[in-house]
């Protein structure tokens, strides 16, 4: 700690550049951070825990959007987890108190009430979001929000503002999942509007921002063969559904299952391929049919029937007259040539005045579509025409329905029109994306020579200062050796001349102790012991202990050099060790631990690690190698 301090006080003005070019290189990679990576995760992640888990590690005031999308994406289905997920961000909204945090919730709020129907409310929500929504941050939801409340009012051009708006936001920020979600809006409403030219290029637009085509949603490509089938483009459709059979195939909700099975039909037959479209027809039961598919999958029973059993239709047409009556307008535009078949004149299959209450409760949608009131009065002139009262009302009707058909042709012109202005304003979308793409582009090179020199410069200053720090180190190094081989010398002269005087003194007690030993030996010997055995073993004992050599602790250490001597003839490198390291060598291998080793040679335990260290170096081996393995030829061969 002392030593970088030191550094940093001797290298101060570089350690300072270093920081502010780590600041800068770090400030640079946080702007170019966007939410796309963490959206898209979370738009994946189906457990809510997770989910919460992802928000928990990003910043307040930034991402709440990404959590309130997934909010609405949980209430469409999975319940528990929209309250869970809903409460966390409400939560987490309340304690930060961003204005974008709160602008986020509100925003959530009202694409739930959306889905909910309550229109009022998202009025609410939208002024309420609109008021505190910061500007420069990300609007991509509040855009959605505004465009899906005029779309369910049925204000298309209104929705398709906003859609476009978000659209810009979208490719502005980044943002692939919110950008996907607008132009496949742009498409359906296209669709709706039979701009089908416009619809196939957002559709395609979509599908192009899925790397490889792996990860398409099945519906979006249903949605594009939908717009090559409608176009009359069937081999196009044909080869882009075996491009996609894998991912058709792999269609987990029931809308895009059922979605992909019509489709599949309708381009058989218009493929010829008749036996087969009745296989597939016979995968969907009637009664599993969802409502807004039932006409489309009638249209494919009644087109097969045509061409198997047409006399089978006015029947069919007889069960389904709920699935007609319920979509009228759906049923008057893709059904008129069936339903005209079932008016034979036998059955009264259809009546005027139901379909007058059928027309009237899509009023708006048949206003819009002169050809769908064309098909209209057209079946009301064939109903009047088989009453013979009503032949006037029959011809009346019928000039009717051919008014409407001139205003379609007129229609279909400025559909035509409006159809090639459309593909204008997303070549014009185009433009605008490709700039940005550029710009930015631009600007990530740009940031790339910054970050390449700001690197060179950060590479630079950090070698400088590991060199100066390596030879710092080096020079502490070779002083701290240089003082612990001063130290061991003063250590060991220490103790050669303590254990000189140590083996001084246990030699005098030795010899006293055996003098003593005999002289009472010899004073027992002189009494009368005949009635004392026990001072006479006494004496022998002591007598005997005058006899015994002197021993002290190095001796122990000495036994095991003469037992174990062939082992520093292994090491020629430790012959110019003294005695005291050679006894400290011998233990350690012999397996004596450091404390025993230091009472034995009556050193210190730290002098003994010295030893230890010291004699580890000159053999060149780390503390990996255990001290018994020394006894091992192999180590050293």
């Amino acid at each position: 700690m002392g030593f970088l301090k030191t550094l940093i006080k001797q290298y101060k003005w570089i350690v300072i550049g270093i920081v502010s070019v780590v600041i800068l290189l770090i400030s640079y990679w946080l702007m170019d951070s966007d939410e796309d990576f963490y959206r898209d995760e979370i738009e994946r992640t189906v457990e809510v825990d997770s989910v919460i888990a992802m928000l928990d590690k990003l910043p307040s005031g930034k991402y709440e959007s990404v959590g309130y999308d997934k909010v609405a994406q949980y209430f469409e289905s999975q319940k528990e987890n929209y309250e869970k997920l809903l409460t966390y961000l409400n939560d987490r909204v309340s304690r930060d108190n961003t204005e974008y945090g709160m602008a986020s919730m509100y925003v959530g709020h009202g694409l739930v009430s959306l889905s909910m129907g309550e229109l009022d409310s998202v009025v609410h929500y939208i002024q309420e979001s609109e008021k505190i929504m910061p500007m420069g941050n990300n609007r991509c939801s509040y855009f959605e929000l505004i465009a899906m409340y005029h779309l369910t009012r049925g204000d298309l051009k209104m929705s398709k503002t906003y859609l476009n708006k978000g659209l810009e936001e979208a490719i502005r920020r980044r943002d692939v999942v919110k950008r996907r979600f607008f132009l496949n809006k742009l498409g359906s409403i296209c669709f709706s509007e039979s701009l089908y030219g416009a619809a196939s290029k957002y559709f395609l637009e979509v599908y192009s921002t899925y790397p490889s085509g792996k990860g398409v949603p099945a519906e979006l490509i249903g949605n594009i063969i939908s717009v090559k089938i409608v176009e009359g483009n069937y081999q196009e459709a044909e080869v882009f559904w075996k491009k996609n059979e894998d991912l058709l195939a792999s269609a987990r909700d029931r809308y895009s299952r059922q979605l992909v099975l019509i489709n599949r039909v309708e381009l058989n037959l218009h493929l010829g391929r008749v036996e087969e479209s009745e296989d597939l027809l016979n995968q969907l039961p009637d009664s599993l049919v969802l409502g807004s598919l039932r006409i489309h999958h009638l249209a494919n029973r009644l087109a097969y029937l045509k061409e198997r059993k047409p006399l089978a239709i006015p029947a069919t047409i007889r069960e389904h007259l709920d699935w007609i009556s319920a979509d009228y307008f759906g049923a008057v535009t893709r059904l008129e040539p069936f339903l005209l078949m079932s008016l034979d004149g036998k059955e009264n299959l259809l009546e005027a005045d139901s379909l007058e209450a059928w027309k009237n409760r899509s009023a708006e949608q048949f206003e819009e579509n002169p050809m769908a009131s064309s098909n209209h009065y057209k079946l009301l002139s064939v109903i009047y025409s088989q009453q013979p009262k009503k032949m006037l009302d029959a011809y009346q009707v019928l000039q009717v329905s051919n008014d409407y058909k001139d205003k379609y042709h007129l229609l279909d012109d400025s559909v035509k029109r409006a159809d090639f202005t459309a593909k204008k304003d997303f070549e014009s979308m185009k433009t605008k994306q490709f700039a940005f793409e550029k710009e930015m582009l631009q600007q990530k090179k740009m940031n790339g020579y910054l970050a390449g020199t700001y690197g060179s410069v950060v590479l630079t200053l950090f070698l400088l200062v590991l060199f100066l720090w390596a030879r710092q180190t080096a020079k502490k190094k070779e002083l701290d050796w240089a003082q612990m081989q001063l130290h061991i010398q003063v250590e060991e002269k220490e103790f050669l001349q303590k254990e000189k005087e140590l083996n001084a003194r246990i030699i005098g007690l030795s010899e006293l102790v055996m003098e003593k030993s005999l002289e009472l030996s010899k004073k027992l010997k002189v009494l009368n012991t005949s009635n004392s055995p026990d001072i006479e073993i006494l004496r022998k004992e002591l007598e005997a202990l005058g006899r015994v050599e002197t021993t002290s602790r190095p001796q122990i250490a000495d036994s095991k050099l003469k037992e174990q001597g062939d082992i520093l003839e292994q090491y020629p490198q430790l012959k110019a060790m003294n005695l005291t390291e050679k006894r400290i060598f011998i233990l350690s291998v012999d397996g004596y631990k450091s404390k025993d080793i230091a009472a034995i040679v009556g050193v210190s335990p730290q002098y003994i690690h010295n030893v230890r260290s010291k004699i580890r170096k000159v053999l060149g081996v780390d503390n990996s190698v255990h001290w018994e393995s020394f006894k091992d030829k192999r180590l050293h061969s």
